[in-house]
């Protein structure tokens, strides 16, 4: 009688990946994306303030700009505020001289923007900017 002849155990071993091992990967690389997912939630919201500012930014500078270009300012300090500009945007102007704010020097105006608005997590923010402009 022919004795059948087997395959040493170490060969008979490495055949292939069984299913617990394939189960096992996708486990880790599940854990492994989940630990990533709070980043996508991050990621949208520091977006959308990026947004946020730099539309802030754009209207300070133009309501900069025409403080500017404005010839005269009237009785000082001249306050102005305007809501709901651009959706959300509140937008506070102010015009300063040394006879109406001691800490602008003589011979220049002082002008102001302050933005506000409140953010997609429901939290007041604001910008503010100052430039001096001198008296013609």
């Amino acid at each position: 009688m022919r004795q059948l002849q087997t395959k040493p155990a170490k060969l008979r071993s490495e055949k292939g990946v069984t299913m617990l091992e394939v189960m096992v990967s996708i486990l880790i690389l599940t854990i492994g994306v989940l630990g990533l997912a709070p980043l996508i939630g991050i990621a949208v919201h520091n977006n959308s303030y990026a947004n946020d500012l730099t539309v802030a930014n754009a209207l300070a500078q133009k309501e900069l700009e025409s403080l500017v270009a404005q010839q005269t300012y009237g009785t000082l300090p001249m306050i102005d505020t305007r809501d709901s500009v651009s959706g959300s945007y509140q937008v506070n102007r102010r015009v300063d001289d040394n006879a109406a704010l001691a800490s602008v020097p003589p011979g220049v105006f002082k002008l102001s923007v302050n933005i506000k608005w409140t953010d997609a997590k429901q939290k007041q923010r604001s910008i503010d900017y100052s430039i001096f402009k001198p008296k013609s």
